[in-house]
């Protein structure tokens, strides 16, 4: 039966929340044990085990603070019964799935009646005897062909808006038309200047074909007066065109200046309301909590009271909705291991009432959600005992952590202080599911604590789930997009400040190490070991407590961005999270954070040379060309200039040596026997491992196919060899260089 000692329209309100989070974490067991039944095995199956329980702990907690106490010793029987298959104490037995299936089904019709002051029925009863039994050791019944599945309902998808909000975004979509109709306009007019550059380009065509017939034809078969005549014309209306096409591009570049200085808070403002739209009250989901605090401390024969503040700041629904289960479990942390008994406190000096503070705060784009209390603090004491205990770590280990290395043992999977199980404390169930909720949600905490100060935990997470600012990084040739969100420190090193750490290598960060990958790496690309630059850019980047440096050729700087996500069947692949367009229209790809991080994680090797730039070795080119002259001179002016040279007398030897050794630089002749140079050089950029190797094509062949032929290969430099100069040869490397 629900509480009567609470004002009814508040109390029609909390059962209204509870109802929508039971049908969600309802839903989340079945979906549970239904993998489960598909045979789940080692960590997959710890990982559903870990969901379905927090999910009955959840639910029981809930059903207390609103007085539905038999809907809550359904689902305490249930969490015992799931946390005995944790333990193993309980095996996975056939009519296993069936019972719990049952009493999920059951726990809606318990709250049913619960909260319609129903009778409950004998086979409530008798359910939940059953899943107490199986959850001390008795077999389940037999498994039943009637058996009623679990179903979930569906939750409410629609959200009450202001009447003002509607007609802002109306407003903005009016004015957003009148800028489009401007935009077709401008349109037109780039069409009509484009008629225009064709008609000059045919008139240029004519006097050029007009100067080659007096050059081709002798003078006794021409009409020099006729020709003058022809020339003035053309040149007179060549003339005409270009002051119009000048007109037209000064017109359309001040039209277009203004269309897009009304577009862009039109497009800002349009945007930022519809995000807007998402955005609730984040005292839907806060102000419960005063409640249950003020409960579960009388359970426990202590008083506490929570304080609110910051609570009508609007947050993204589906972050509130993220949130729920984390703030609980700091808040049940809060009442059972910080705030002291009343005897306790009034010995301390201390009012008998514990006060837990809620705070939140927006930051830029990020809201900081603190949790403090006035109790006991962490007693380190006690938890070096605990991981003793428990076996995390060495008594020599755990003798040398320093307090911020300890308090991080309070954030793993199945540690507590306690080591009797009650109802609040000693399951394993707290700290380590606020951190894993935060880390799917890019968040981060922070705990900071003093014995008999009390404790505070700093929680800062996005106030939106969409990420509408990148990082432009550039990374083996080219740019990449990284969500600001992510992003804590760039940074630019020298080799000497890389830190040697069991052969990889790390940078300090905040006086924390923090591993150092190279992006191109763990792209796939070709790596960057022997980079002897004075300095190196480094981007650190962060998701939950997880983070790692990137090392990358160039940072960019930051932009704003629309993400757009990998269509089918692009949506698995690996570290691109989606893309975005770049200032030229070209299409810039946003990685994957969590990809990155795990990749990262999960690599090793070195990726700055800590050599001194003087003992760097000389570049190593390859020459490729069938003259033995040329070859022969290029050879003998690269050597000099302290490089070191290897040739291949045609485009078959390359190829093969260029398989065989390393180089840095190629320079290739066109004509050549077997393969020659353009075909060279297209393999070359086909080829994954050589695509990134600059080539110079250096040949007598000057003209302007063959010029246009080597930009088609992708040469990065084309040198002819009648205006060939050592200084022109050598000014070419060394820019490629």
């Amino acid at each position: 039966m629900p509480r009567s000692d609470i004002d009814p329209r508040l109390m029609q309100q909390l059962l209204q929340t509870f109802s929508a989070q039971l049908e969600e974490r309802l839903q989340a067991i079945v979906d549970g044990l239904l993998a489960l039944e598909q045979g789940a095995t080692g960590e997959a199956r710890t990982k559903l085990l870990d969901a379905i329980f927090r999910a009955a702990h959840n639910i029981k907690g809930a059903a207390r603070g609103v007085g539905l106490e038999r809907s809550a010793e359904l689902a305490h029987a249930l969490e015992d019964l799931f946390s005995a298959l944790k333990r193993e104490t309980v095996a996975n037995q056939p009519g296993l799935l069936e019972l719990c299936l049952s009493a999920v089904d059951g726990m809606r019709r318990l709250v049913e009646a619960d909260t319609t002051n129903s009778p409950i029925s004998q086979a409530s009863v008798e359910l939940l005897q059953r899943v107490r039994a199986v959850a001390a050791g008795a077999a389940p019944p037999p498994a039943s062909k009637t058996t009623p599945a679990a179903a979930a309902r569906p939750l409410s998808d629609t959200i009450r808006l202001p009447v003002a909000r509607l007609d802002r975004i109306a407003d903005l979509a009016e004015e957003l038309q009148a800028s489009k109709i401007r935009v077709d306009d401008h349109y037109q007019a780039s069409r009509h200047q484009h008629d225009l550059a064709q008609r000059l380009k045919q008139l240029w065509e004519q006097l050029n074909q007009s100067r080659h017939d007096q050059m081709a034809y002798p003078s006794e078969i021409r009409n020099p007066k006729s020709e003058i005549a022809l020339d003035r014309h053309l040149l007179i209306e060549a003339s005409d065109l270009i002051l119009e096409i000048e007109r037209l591009a000064d017109s359309m570049q001040r039209g277009l200046r203004a269309t897009v200085a009304q577009l862009r808070p039109l497009a800002t403002g349009l945007r930022e309301d519809v995000r807007d739209l998402r955005m609730v009250p984040a005292e839907s989901v806060l102000k419960p909590l005063v409640l249950t605090v003020r409960d579960l401390a009388r359970d426990l024969g202590k008083r506490a009271e929570l304080l609110l503040e910051g609570e009508r700041l609007e947050m993204d629904r589906a972050i509130l909705d993220a949130l729920r289960d984390p703030l609980m479990h700091l808040l049940r942390n809060a009442v059972d291991h910080g705030i002291e008994a009343p005897t306790q406190r009034r010995l301390m000096g201390k009012t008998e009432t514990g006060l837990i503070t809620l705070r939140l705060e927006r930051e830029g784009q990020s809201v900081v959600i603190t949790v403090s209390d006035d109790g006991a603090g962490v007693d380190s004491t006690r938890v070096r005992s605990r991981i003793r205990e428990l076996g995390l770590a060495s008594e020599e280990e755990v003798a040398a952590l320093p307090s911020r290395a300890l308090l991080d043992y309070l954030f793993r999977p199945g540690f507590s202080t306690r080591s009797v199980v009650s109802e609040v404390s000693g399951r394993g169930v707290g700290l380590d599911v606020v951190q894993v909720n935060l880390q799917a949600l890019g968040g981060r905490i922070a705990l900071e604590t003093e014995l008999n100060g009390g404790t505070r935990f700093r929680l800062c997470l996005p106030l939106t789930l969409a990420s509408d600012h990148g990082l432009l990084v550039r990374a083996a040739g080219q740019v990449f997009a990284l969500p600001s969100l992510y992003v804590q420190r760039i940074l630019e090193l020298t080799p000497a400040q890389i830190l040697e750490v069991s052969g990889s290598q790390a940078v300090t960060v905040d006086d924390t190490p923090v591993p150092l990958r190279d992006l191109a790496s763990l792209l796939g690309h070709r790596g960057t070991l022997d980079d002897y630059a004075e300095l190196i850019s480094v981007v650190v980047i962060q998701r939950g407590w997880q983070r790692v440096a990137l090392r990358v050729d160039h940072v960019l700087g930051e932009r704003e961005m629309v993400v757009k996500p990998l269509a089918p069947p692009l949506v698995a692949v690996r570290h691109i999270a989606g893309g975005t367009l770049g200032r030229d229209g070209d299409i810039l790809l946003v990685l994957a954070v969590a990809d990155l991080l795990a990749s990262a994680l999960g690599a090793s090797g070195r990726v700055v040379s800590h050599a001194h730039p003087e003992a760097r070795p000389a570049p190593r080119i390859l020459i490729a060309d069938d003259s033995i002259t040329t070859r022969t001179l290029e050879q003998s002016i690269l050597e000099n200039a302290g490089y070191r040279v290897q040739v291949a007398a045609d485009g078959e030897q390359a190829w093969e040596a260029l398989h065989s050794g390393s180089f840095d630089l190629l320079i290739t002749d066109v004509e050549m026997p077997e393969l020659d140079g353009f075909e060279l050089t297209r393999r070359i950029r086909a080829d994954a491992h050589l695509a990134d190797l600059p080539v110079v094509i250096v040949t007598s062949l000057g003209s302007e196919e063959h010029r246009r032929r080597g930009l088609e290969v992708r040469a990065d430099a084309y040198v002819v060899k009648s205006s060939f100069e050592t200084r022109e040869l050598l000014e070419v490397v060394g820019q490629l260089l």
